[in-house]
């Protein structure tokens, strides 16, 4: 639930309160029937004005008074915090569109090759190929406790089986792209795909800051290899979610990325049937 989902859940709680303390009072002290209690609550909080059913004891009035301070504040508080929380799922939904398609265009760019590479380096590459394959994997309950599953999962790969030169010269020549997606003010810098593009961006100045790339210590090899593994994870994940926001929205993009899907060795981009 966040703060807005909360804070008018608080107003409806502390409104709903001020009805029955408004119906249960006027019930009591005017000994009107909990229908007539609360139409004069309503009638109270709304401030329009009494006819001809009002209060008439001392403490029937001290109660109308009361409801109208707490009733008519917390009214305007509920009406504006609906309001607010509309407002706010309306621009969050256009977020959420808007970081979709700045999620496909860093997959066409750069994602699906740099997974399709990283893929080849992971020792349970098979076992993973085996589920990723599925279309019936990017849809519903599925693709959630797949995401889920996969993003706590441990890799392994090892950064002596990676042309390291090669991955650098591959993020250099896509580090614009890259900084323009994480500086996107659309872009929730929370989300797990800024952290992807956090550990891209990390993974490169590793390696650019290494001149020679060849004949390094063992501990460093290791060091490199938690860098990668930590960019594999997190693409692996990013494009399982990826996967079901396309068949969900864009059915021909989903049908090419199914077509170039990296974990599947079948897959082919020739539409053959």
């Amino acid at each position: 639930m966040d703060r807005y989902q909360q804070r008018l859940f608080a107003y409806v709680v502390v409104f709903a309160l001020v009805l029955l303390a408004g119906i249960a009072g006027f019930s009591l002290l005017e000994g009107f029937s909990p229908f007539d209690s609360l139409y004069l609550t309503i009638v109270t909080v709304a401030t329009v004005g009494y006819g001809d059913l009002h209060p008439v004891t001392p403490a029937g009035k001290a109660l109308a008074v009361a409801v109208i301070v707490g009733g008519v504040g917390c009214f305007v508080g509920l009406v504006t915090n609906a309001v607010e929380h509309l407002a706010y799922r309306a621009e969050r939904e256009r977020r959420r569109k808007k970081t979709g398609i700045l999620v496909g265009l860093f997959f066409s760019q750069l994602g699906t090759s740099l997974l399709a590479s990283f893929s080849r380096l992971d020792p349970e590459r098979k076992d993973l190929a085996r589920v990723l394959s599925d279309p019936g994997s990017f849809s519903g309950d599925r693709l959630r406790t797949l995401a889920a599953d996969l993003g706590g999962r441990r890799y392994a790969l090892d950064s002596r089986n990676c042309d390291l030169a090669a991955l650098r010269e591959a993020l250099g020549r896509k580090v614009d792209v890259l900084s323009m997606l994480l500086q996107n003010p659309d872009l929730d810098e929370h989300s797990r795909f800024s952290d992807l593009l956090q550990a891209l961006l990390h993974l490169w100045q590793e390696l650019v800051h290494r001149e020679d790339l060849s004949g390094l210590p063992d501990t460093d090899y290791d060091h490199l290899s938690g860098d990668i593994s930590r960019v594999y994870g997190l693409l692996v994940v990013e494009w399982i979610v990826y996967m079901g926001h396309l068949r969900l929205t864009y059915p021909y993009l989903y049908s090419l990325a199914l077509r170039t899907n990296p974990f599947d060795e079948t897959a082919s981009v020739i539409v053959r049937d």
